[in-house]
């Protein structure tokens, strides 16, 4: 990223602070660490790796990628729609419209200006998907959709490690040095997801989607999600 301003931009959007939502949600972590008392700090970066790579990488950084390049607002409904379609859990289809809806708001009050889905999103017309809502965000603010992919997957890993540091299941140091190792790997995964064409698009992480249906219905939680 040579944009000074845009590399601002990037680390806001991308900042924990920032009120998009993104870590408010465990997206199944919380009921797996539930599952599985006995988990190491490997497994908890291992069921990082797999939700990553195998649904956020495949399917979320993938609609971002083609969102960014969308030509107009129908095509970005579309794209939201599609997204919602590849959802199959409740708790899944709440953590990305809450988290893309909150964005859009933060960014409305930022003064980011779109074409019209931004609107759309906060008034409720369409469900903004944050893999959506995070690429006309990003756009708007030069950011480039290499980069916009490549924060998208740096912050889901993020937010699963973060859960797991929440819930007391692995150490904030363990964390940063799990960050720090797989940057070679977040920069192969934004390179394939912008390369992907929309029509190969899936998510296959089943163990981890039980595991979100289980959250749901649980008496105590921490996360939304």
């Amino acid at each position: 990223m040579t944009d000074a301003s845009a590399m601002l931009a990037w680390l806001q959007l991308h900042d924990s602070a920032f009120p998009s939502g993104r870590f408010v949600h465990s997206n199944g972590t919380e009921a797996w660490l539930a599952a599985h008392p006995d988990a190491t700090d490997d497994d908890v970066c291992a069921l990082a790796d797999s939700y990553v790579g195998h649904s956020v990488a495949s399917l979320d950084a993938v609609i971002t990628a083609h969102a960014w390049g969308a030509a107009s607002v129908p095509e970005l409904l579309a794209l939201d729609e599609l997204t919602t379609s590849y959802k199959l859990s409740a708790s899944s289809r709440i953590a990305s419209s809450n988290c893309g809806r909150q964005l859009a708001t933060a960014a409305r009050h930022m003064g980011v200006e779109d074409g019209g889905f931004l609107t759309a999103v906060v008034t409720g017309e369409t469900d903004g998907n944050l893999a959506v809502a995070e690429a006309v965000v990003a756009r708007a603010l030069d950011i480039d959709r290499f980069d916009t992919v490549l924060g998208a997957i740096r912050s889901a890993y993020s937010g699963v490690l973060t859960a797991g540091v929440r819930l007391g299941r692995i150490g904030p140091m363990r964390v940063q040095r799990a960050l720090l190792d797989r940057r070679d790997v977040i920069v192969e995964l934004s390179q394939r997801a912008v390369a992907t064409a929309l029509e190969d698009v899936h998510s296959t992480t089943p163990e981890l989607e039980v595991y979100a249906i289980r959250h749901e219905t649980a008496s105590a939680r921490m996360f939304t999600t």
